[in-house]
């Protein structure tokens, strides 16, 4: 029988992915390289901070075990696996998703990421531009939603989605990190 693992992580590697809560607070134009952003002294989140912040938690384990022929078919799905946080009291606020590493065994196309988000929830009435269907995730940002300024904490949630891989897949361990960014025009 064929086994092929397969790990999704999302690593504390930068500015903008993160871990087990930790949190970026910043406030100006955001580009790629992250220069302009700042980390605040208070490390509160969403808890009194007047600031502008992005904080990303992992809900459960990230991983998927591909060892069974239906699980080569089928979406794998572990759901309200992300949970992104956030306020944005001066600016309307863009937030994207994007996969920074990704690292197959020799042999696996590396063009081809078969990780994808799908938003589950959220508390915000106000959101636009909000991607419901399942967004398969690149090494280019991909916009998740626009959430207008407001002086309060919003939470959104996401299923972390493991794509069909068909029997071309060689064998091995896959490992993805996925960013997060906010961005304020």
């Amino acid at each position: 029988m064929r086994y092929l693992y397969v790990l999704a992580l999302v690593l504390f590697t930068g500015m903008y992915t993160f871990s087990n809560g930790y949190v970026i607070h910043g406030g100006g134009d955001d580009d790629d390289d992250k220069k302009n952003e700042k980390k605040d002294d208070d490390d509160s989140g969403g808890s009194g901070s007047n600031n502008n912040y992005l904080e990303v938690n992992t809900q459960t384990s990230l991983q998927f075990s591909v060892t069974q022929p239906e699980q080569f078919e089928n979406v794998q799905t572990v759901h309200n696996a992300i949970k992104l946080q956030f306020k944005t009291k001066s600016k309307n606020a863009d937030i994207y998703a994007k996969v920074a590493d990704y690292s197959p065994p020799s042999g696996a196309d590396r063009a081809n990421i078969p990780i994808a988000l799908k938003h589950s929830q959220d508390n915000s009435g106000n959101a636009y531009s909000l991607v419901t269907t399942p967004l398969q995730l690149t090494y280019q940002d991909q916009r998740l939603f626009v959430q207008p300024k407001a002086n309060q904490a919003f939470n959104f949630f996401y299923d972390l989605q493991l794509l069909p891989l068909g029997y071309d897949y060689p064998e091995g361990q896959y490992n993805f990190t996925i960013m997060f960014t906010m961005t304020q025009p």
